[in-house]
């Protein structure tokens, strides 16, 4: 009997880590350039070394991801990977923040806003087609792609839906619907109201319910405003503050419909791409602005400076050991990604999402071929392979990315 043979692959000798995008508490996003096809991409590292927990959210975020990549407006999900301390997943760069779009867009006024919003809802309403219900919508997690798109990000949280309806309070406080705050069950509605929060807090200013410091008695800013939005108080108010544009009536109605409190009630996101306000838009970015129309920059600015409120704190010492260990598992594969440039070397990323583990156990057939069953979430598989040749004889190297809570395990050929 011949024996086993054990390939590795590692994300490290297919991509090159770059300029970090952003950092996280539990990970980071960099910029990621693959070896071979130079191709650009950006990569979301999350840290999993010791916590089955986290591991298994990951490996969630990574499956409801793929489900809803391919359309305009999601960002993309090319790739995924896991070794023992980190996952990634490698998905499209985009050019900027939803905010920073919107700020330098010359004189940016409601219609551009309002487009905007249907460009977010025309997302939410794919998800929620594929049955996957976000439950972190807010500006932070839209992001805009080179051609200028408004897509959707980060699945961590995504959960799907479920016939009894989900529950858990789970989000950002802020942008949290009345049912989930109450502990009731909810559904992708819950999505809704939380883009009718983002909007609110980006045409007026300010978060939809107000909280004061000095209410906060040794408590967490989050639990009051969770108190705020199951209680209703103080109820917001559809008025601009000093020195701040004045909302359009219309646009006023489009965000009170997002935000009916009775879940029942409120419409779904294919509902609301159906009101006048969101088929106006689509007629209103093919014309100009008009001069007399007030900038919604200082809106936005505000907005942009309120969310960091909410964010959670990172830890510098936690974030420069991620650091460290990452560019130490870049310089381990540098060498060998070098002396892998002789060889045939997969255009990974390019077909579909796969999951590909650090270690695989396969099989050498009959033929001296190294290979793995196939067994995929998707149409497509990338199907990476690496030939290697030494004298006469030589092996190919089949790895197919998959999601490990589905590879299947060989057994060993005679």
């Amino acid at each position: 009997m011949s024996s086993t043979v054990v390939e590795q692959i590692s994300i490290h000798e297919v991509y090159d880590f770059q300029d970090k995008l952003g950092q996280g508490a539990f990970g980071q996003v960099r910029t990621c350039v693959h070896r071979n096809t130079e191709r650009e991409c950006a990569v979301k590292i999350l840290n999993v070394d010791g916590s089955s927990k986290r591991r298994a959210a990951a490996r969630k975020e990574g499956t409801l991801w793929q489900r809803v990549t391919g359309h305009a407006h999601i960002v993309s999900l090319h790739e995924a990977y896991s070794d023992k301390g980190f996952s990634y997943f490698v998905m499209d760069k985009c050019e900027r923040s939803l905010c920073d779009m919107l700020l330098k867009t010359p004189g940016v006024q409601e219609t551009d806003l309002l487009s905007t919003f249907r460009q977010m809802l025309l997302a939410l309403e794919h998800c929620h087609a594929v049955s996957v219900v976000h439950r972190d919508v807010k500006p932070a997690n839209f992001l805009v792609s080179r051609s200028g798109t408004v897509q959707l990000c980060d699945f961590g949280l995504a959960e799907l839906e479920k016939p009894a309806g989900l529950s858990g309070l789970t989000g950002t406080a802020p942008f949290m619907s009345p049912e989930m705050v109450m502990y009731d069950r909810y559904t992708a509605k819950t999505d809704i109201w939380s883009l009718g929060a983002t909007a609110y807090l980006m045409l007026y200013g300010r978060y939809l319910y107000q909280i004061k410091r000095e209410q906060l008695h040794g408590r967490k800013p989050s639990e009051l405003m969770h108190r705020a939005i199951a209680l209703n108080v103080p109820q917001p108010q559809f008025k601009a503050g000093k020195g701040l544009p004045e909302p359009s009536k219309t646009a006023q109605e489009f965000v009170q419909a997002l935000l009916e409190r009775n879940p029942a009630r409120r419409p779904t996101a294919t509902e609301c791409l159906q009101l006048d306000v969101m088929v106006r838009a689509v007629e209103c970015t093919k014309e100009k602005h008009t001069a007399s129309s007030c900038s919604m920059a200082p809106a936005i600015k505000l907005a942009k400076q309120a969310t960091a409120e909410f964010k959670v704190p990172v830890d510098p010492t936690v974030a420069k050991s991620m650091d460290q260990l990452i560019a130490q598992l870049q310089q381990r594969y540098r060498i060998a990604a070098e002396f892998g440039k002789s060889f045939s070397l997969p255009h990974s990323g390019e077909k579909s999402l796969g999951w590909t583990e650090s270690q695989f156990r396969t099989t050498l057939s009959h033929g001296g071929e190294v290979s793995l069953p196939v067994s995929c979430l998707a149409d497509d598989i990338s199907v990476c392979s690496t030939t290697v040749s030494s004298g006469s004889s030589s092996t190919k190297s089949t790895l197919v990315a998959l999601p490990p809570v589905l590879c299947h395990q060989p057994g060993v050929s005679a």
